[in-house]
């Protein structure tokens, strides 16, 4: 009866842990540039041109370039998933097929519920349509060190 109870609170802990694990989970930081895409339309745009770029900043905040414009927006976690929120851009106008590009960006984006890193590589998705946005890692080149 004792070994029982022992293993009763030892599971305890064990699927305690895992569920604080969840809700610690955050969006890496740093500078990240689209490396790959797929939309629920299932409609191509050559993003080889483009430098698209998201940047995570610790405060909640993440923005970057989309194509066309700039934009930003709010990210957190409500009921350990993701949540981007008041996603914003510049109105800058370009050709049709990066404005149609933008918005399927901006609305994958928003609509984003989970998150992945591996290999250097962070995926946003969204788990209803299962489009998805894959970042690759932006290294920054080392400042040089002054000697004095």
């Amino acid at each position: 009866m004792k070994r029982m109870l022992n293993s009763a609170i030892i599971s305890a802990l064990i699927l305690t842990m895992a569920t604080t694990s969840l809700f610690a989970a955050e969006l890496p930081q740093g500078k990240w540039q689209l490396d790959g895409y797929n939309f629920k339309l299932k409609i191509a745009y050559p993003i080889d041109k483009s430098k698209i770029t998201l940047n995570i900043n610790e405060d909640g905040k993440l923005g970057g370039r989309s194509g066309c414009n700039v934009y930003g927006g709010n990210y957190g976690f409500e009921n350990q998933a993701l949540k981007i929120s008041d996603v914003f851009s510049t109105m800058m106008a370009c050709d049709e097929m990066t404005m149609q590009f933008e918005r399927t960006f901006y609305q994958t984006l928003a609509a984003a519920t989970e998150f992945s890193e591996t290999d250097a590589k962070l995926t946003l998705t969204d788990s209803k349509t299962l489009s998805f946005l894959r970042f690759k890692k932006v290294e920054e080149p080392q400042s040089p060190h002054k000697c004095e």
